[in-house]
């Protein structure tokens, strides 16, 4: 089965951001409630304001799972379409990375060339979020991977076009740890290659649908300056909806 055939039939992405964020959903909408119920029923000093909290974060959830629809069911994110002109010129080869999730889009259709293989970055120590635990547990890969730390890759050198990583990057907490994973993705690529860097980011249109869960994104500063410190320039950038940005990274000649 092809990538793009396997994501045809795999569940909703709204019905996967849920089951992966769970707990904060269930304090949202159960939790919440009824806190706000009881201070209004007992007359609480701040009942009000505990009221218009519970209702805010009712909002939010129900947003960001309405918005997480359309950006991964809906829209021209998974179909890949838009990845082919942020890609060097010529590709011959490239490789994914990612945290034990397949990225959603369409790599095979989207990109020329042979994929020369999947590397799964997941650090339980430098990804302690339990969402992506839940996730890796949950959702089965399309194709396999070779288990990597993120600052030593499993990849030869200037071995390949193109790297990508996909809704990956942001895992990594520590900035450090951030900046040698760039280092070894610029290690990986041939001269004129790109890594292509697919991400939400910590900005308005994040924060007023997802609210303080886009505090787990980076602004995109950060990438700008985790890139340059690795040695690579901007050579192309794309918004993949309003919520989701593309960096074409390139490594020079």
């Amino acid at each position: 089965m092809t990538e793009a055939g396997a994501r045809a039939g795999r569940e909703s992405g709204a019905r996967r951001i849920f089951f992966y964020n769970w707990p904060i959903y269930l304090l949202a909408w159960a939790v919440g409630p009824a806190l706000a119920i009881s201070a209004l029923y007992a007359r609480l000093p701040g009942a009000v304001w505990v009221g218009l909290g519970a209702g805010t974060a009712l909002l939010w959830s129900a947003l960001s799972l309405a918005v997480s629809f359309y950006i991964y069911d809906r829209s021209e994110l998974s179909r890949g379409r838009w990845v082919r002109a942020l890609a060097p010129e010529r590709v011959d080869a490239w490789v994914s990375v990612d945290a034990g999730l397949d990225a959603e889009i369409d790599l095979d259709g989207a990109l020329p060339g042979e994929c020369l293989g999947c590397v799964d970055i997941f650090d339980g120590s430098r990804m302690p979020a339990g969402s992506i635990r839940r996730a890796r547990a949950r959702t089965p890969r399309t194709r396999a991977a070779i288990a990597s730390p993120p600052t030593a890759l499993a990849t030869r050198d200037a071995s390949c076009d193109a790297v990508v990583v996909a809704f990956t990057a942001h895992e990594l907490r520590d900035a450090s740890t951030r900046e040698r994973f760039f280092h070894e993705l610029f290690r990986t690529l041939r001269p004129r290659g790109r890594v292509l860097l697919v991400e939400h980011v910590r900005d308005a249109a994040n924060c007023a649908v997802y609210g303080p869960g886009a505090f787990h994104f980076l602004p995109r500063a950060e990438w700008l300056r985790v890139a340059r410190v690795a040695g690579f320039h901007v050579a192309a950038e794309r918004r993949v909806t309003p919520f989701v940005v593309a960096l074409a990274l390139e490594k020079a000649a």
